[in-house]
């Protein structure tokens, strides 16, 4: 026989505490047994309604609302595990919720822990790398308060702007503070999702307003990387790869798994890049630019007289850039070959993808087939082109206007000192 499970909320109108309010409480009954658990959620027993079960106050009742999704989700669990279910048990498990870290550094170790873990899978090693960074500087703001850790229980807005604070003084970038702000404020969404606190103390604070700028390089500057040929192997890579990403907008992590199996040929005889992109897993389609074909052949010339790399070609998994040094290398030689060729800034491959988008949208291809070929998941993300590329028009344009109006103050200063130059003349001869 199927058991009956129902849940109640409601309110003891005769307990209510020094400031008016009283706790919501939550019935669970199966079969006829009952037992009662505190939700953790209060109100002012004139917004509480008897009949729907409901405050007047739009957020508690959605925190409810997610209440009664975690206890039907666990009698669901208990159920399938354990084949059989009662309301003690499901109170035991969801008071033994407190078994979850309560602190916040314990917090940040396990959510950082569960990143880790989906590796390979939903999450790019990249993005845990980036969270590991922000979990080394929320420690170090800890350490720095004189603390070992904080009870997340205890946790208000102010702490948010301390940890502003205390990344402004260490030097920290815009972007940089917001992010690290952003893994605080998730670490407190986490404690609500798991019932430790009833809200994100941090929901309505405010981030650091800081304009997104993308660095791109100019063609003259391609131009000279083009025009370099570095003595070093490994520098000369990470220059072939730099360029090749300019013309491709290939991403680093997409460079290191491209194979040759990935070039295909379209039915006009053209060929092009077919593959899907590491991070969003988004198929992109990009028409090979005879420059980038030029390294893929040079690339190939070179493996060809390697019997080892032979070996791998025939087996279909030849990679077009060999794996020879890590990541951080090939970054370190970027660095090398922009001092080379006389670049002031600081050469990175996401700027090369940068540089690819900004060109191709100066060339006139429509934004939506530059979204495709770069592989954005959302159209959005190109977007940011078309506004660099709109703002570089508007500066063009008002240097022309000042050099249009500079001439024309030469032009009337030029024709009122020839009229000052008459009318002395004219007076002069009268005299």
């Amino acid at each position: 026989m199927r058991s009956t499970f129902k849940i109640l909320f409601y309110i003891n109108r005769q307990k209510t505490k020094a400031d008016g309010r009283t706790a919501i409480l939550c019935r669970i009954t199966i079969d006829g047994k009952s037992a009662a658990i505190t939700t953790g959620e209060e109100c002012k027993p004139s917004e509480w309604s008897t009949k729907q079960g409901l405050t007047t106050d739009r957020k508690t009742n959605q925190r409810l609302h997610e209440f009664r999704e975690l206890v039907e989700k666990t009698y669901r669990n208990i159920l399938t595990k354990d084949g059989v279910v009662s309301a003690e048990l499901i109170k035991n498990h969801l008071q033994g919720i407190a078994t979850n870290p309560t602190t916040l550094l314990a917090m940040s170790k396990a959510e950082l822990q569960a990143v880790k873990e989906s590796v390979g899978r939903s999450r790019a090693e990249g993005t845990y790398l980036n969270l590991s960074h922000s979990d080394r500087i929320l420690r170090e703001f800890v350490k720095d308060k004189g603390l070992q850790d904080i009870s997340i229980s205890t946790i208000t807005e102010d702490l948010f702007e301390e940890y502003r604070f205390f990344l402004k003084k260490r030097g920290v970038k815009g972007t940089t503070i917001n992010n690290n702000l952003c893994w605080l404020s998730r670490l407190m969404f986490r404690a609500v999702s798991k019932r430790i606190i009833r809200y994100n103390p941090f929901e309505h604070t405010k981030y650091e307003k800081e304009e997104k700028k993308i660095r791109f390089l100019q063609k003259s500057d391609v131009a000279k990387l083009m025009a370099m040929t570095m003595n070093d192997r490994e520098t000369e890579l990470a220059r072939l790869m730099f360029v090749f990403s300019c013309f491709t907008g290939l991403a680093i992590a997409d460079m290191e798994n491209l194979q040759y199996g990935h070039i295909q040929m379209a039915a006009d005889g053209r060929k092009y890049i077919h593959k899907e992109r590491q991070k969003t897993k988004v198929e992109f389609i990009v028409p090979l630019h005879p420059i980038a074909e030029a390294i893929i052949r040079h690339c190939r010339e070179e493996q060809e007289g390697n019997e080892e790399q032979q070996t791998v070609k025939e087996k279909g998994e030849t990679l077009i850039f060999p794996r020879d040094c890590s990541r951080s290398v090939i970054n370190t030689k970027l660095s090398i070959v922009g001092k080379a060729c006389g670049i002031k800034e600081r050469l990175s491959f996401h700027m090369a993808r940068h540089t690819f988008g900004t060109m191709s949208l100066s060339a006139g291809i429509p934004i939506e087939s530059i979204a495709k070929m770069m592989g954005h998941a959302s159209i959005s993300s190109t977007q940011i082109y078309a506004q660099v590329t709109d703002k570089k028009i508007s500066e063009d344009m008002d240097r022309l206007i000042a050099k249009h109006s500079a001439k024309k103050e030469e032009t009337v200063e030029r024709e009122a000192c020839e009229l000052s130059d008459t009318s002395i003349c004219k007076m002069e001869e009268t005299a």
